[in-house]
């Protein structure tokens, strides 16, 4: 990373819309001045992750404590 752009001005725009941001970062890229143009996407919970896996149907099931650390352990 350039270490001049850590000294520049720096404006964040949050964006509802993703569909939005090829459009609205090739405006910005266009105007005199702009260096730079990052697309940072915020990063999902361990929750959306695992609401993401039951929805696709990527679930696993024991019929016992003890079933689930001998397949976990490897037993």
């Amino acid at each position: 990373m350039n270490t001049s752009i850590i000294n520049e001005p720096q404006l964040l725009v949050t964006v509802s819309d993703p569909t939005m941001l090829t459009k609205l970062k090739n405006a910005i890229k266009m105007m005199n001045g702009v260096s730079s143009i990052f697309i940072m996407r915020p990063k999902k919970t361990g929750l959306e992750l695992a609401e993401e896996d039951k929805a696709k149907g990527m679930v696993t099931q024991w019929n016992s404590v003890d079933e689930m650390f001998d397949t976990v352990l490897g037993e």
